[in-house]
């Protein structure tokens, strides 16, 4: 084997390195960054997956921020569609949310548990 070899060989490794971690960080990025904060929500709406498949939950709020709801196969949540139901527009949420903000991919953080605030 050549040294040209090598160096392709390595390049490729490196790529395919990359393109799992990339996949894992994708995979399991709503699991990560556990914070627990007051919101008060502005809007609500529902958007259509990419594929077509299943609707995404969206919650706007006066804050500035927005966030998913979806259900996370690894943290036993599978009630997004309860959580989208209890919100109220103009009423303020104790939140608990994972995930990170990536707005090129359009990623948002995930709202895994709601509490309504008493006035």
């Amino acid at each position: 084997m050549n040294k040209g070899n090598i160096l392709i060989n390595i390049i490729i490794v490196l790529v395919i390195i990359f393109i799992l971690g990339f996949l894992f960080y994708c995979i399991t990025i709503d699991y990560w960054n556990k914070e627990n904060i007051e919101i008060t929500v502005k809007e609500k709406y529902i958007k259509r997956s990419i594929d077509g498949n299943a609707d995404i939950y969206y919650v706007a709020t006066e804050e500035g921020e927005v966030y998913k709801i979806t259900d996370l196969l690894f943290k036993g949540k599978f009630n997004s569609s309860d959580i989208y139901n209890e919100l109220d527009i103009g009423k303020k949420y104790k939140v608990e949310i994972t995930g990170v903000r990536i707005p090129i991919f359009s990623m948002y953080k995930n709202l895994n548990k709601v509490e309504p605030v008493e006035n």
